[in-house]
C-alpha cells in the first residue's frame, strides 16, 4: 500500500470520527459458539438467528424457546414513584402490574416504591433524560441497562420450565403482570407479555447472565433470535 493511499484512509477515518461502540450481552461468546449470526440493534449486536428464522419462530409456537434481549434499555426507578411512572406512561400505575409506553418499551410496577422501566435498544438515554428532572431525595433513577441480563422464554411449554425453577404458584401470572422471586435460585424481575403464546421476560443482575442462559439450554428448548422475536409479534 502506497503512503499516499495510506494517508487518504487516514484522513478518511478522521473526517468520519470515531466509530461508534458496540455493546454486547454478557454471553455473547456463547452466542457465537453456538452459531449465531449478528446484526445491529442501536448500539448493540444481539443474536439475529441460530439457524433460520422461520424454524426459530415454529418452536416458540409449538413448544418452548428463548432468546437473550439483554440489548433493551432498563432504568431502575425508586422511591415516591409515581410521578416518573406517570411521565413515562401517561398514568399511574397499580403495583404488580405493567404498562405501555407509547414511545416504545414498558414499566413494571414491583411494588410500592419500586418500578422498573424497559426500553428499546439504546433509547435509556432519552428516557433519562424525560425523569432526571424529576430525580430527587424522595426518588432516583439509575440507568441499569448493563447492570441487568434478560432473557425472553415463550411457547406452550412455559408453564411446564416456570414450575420447576420458581418456588411459589404460577397459576396467578397472567400477561401484563409482573414480579420479583427467586428464579433458578437466583433473584429475577419476571415480566409477564402479551403475545401469542404464553411468554416471560427473566431480568437478573449481569453477573447471574451466563448461568441463568445455560439454565435455559438445559431446560428451555430451542435458542431464539431477534427476527424470529419480532415475527413472533414481541417488540422491545
Amino acid at each position: 500500500m502506497s503512503e499516499v493511499t495510506t494517508a487518504r484512509r487516514r484522513r478518511a477515518a478522521a473526517d468520519a470520527g470515531p466509530p461508534e461502540p458496540i455493546m454486547r450481552s454478557v454471553v455473547n461468546r456463547v452466542h457465537a459458539a453456538m452459531g449465531a449470526t449478528f446484526e445491529r440493534r442501536g448500539a448493540w449486536a444481539v443474536p439475529a438467528h441460530y439457524t433460520s428464522p422461520d424454524q426459530e419462530a415454529a418452536a416458540l409456537g409449538s413448544s418452548l424457546g428463548f432468546a437473550d434481549i439483554s440489548a433493551r434499555g432498563k432504568i431502575h426507578l425508586s422511591g415516591v414513584v409515581d410521578p416518573l411512572v406517570r411521565s413515562l406512561v401517561g398514568a399511574s400505575i397499580e403495583p404488580l402490574a405493567t404498562a405501555q409506553i407509547p414511545t416504545g418499551g414498558l414499566v413494571a410496577r414491583l411494588g410500592r416504591d419500586w418500578a422498573l422501566a424497559v426500553l428499546p435498544p439504546s433509547s435509556e438515554a432519552s428516557a433519562m433524560s424525560k425523569v432526571a428532572p424529576m430525580d430527587s431525595g424522595a426518588v432516583m433513577a439509575t440507568d441499569v441497562t448493563s447492570a441487568l441480563s434478560t432473557f425472553l422464554v415463550g411457547g406452550p411449554r412455559l408453564d411446564d420450565l416456570l414450575a420447576r425453577t420458581l418456588t411459589l404458584d404460577t397459576s396467578h401470572l397472567k400477561p401484563g403482570r409482573c414480579l420479583a422471586a427467586t428464579w433458578a435460585k437466583i433473584p429475577a424481575v419476571l415480566l409477564i407479555r402479551d403475545l401469542p403464546q404464553p411468554a416471560v421476560e427473566l431480568y437478573v443482575g449481569s453477573d447471574h447472565g451466563r448461568y441463568a442462559w445455560e439454565t435455559l439450554r438445559g431446560r428451555a428448548g430451542t435458542p431464539v433470535g431477534w427476527r424470529a422475536l419480532e415475527s413472533w409479534g414481541w417488540r422491545p
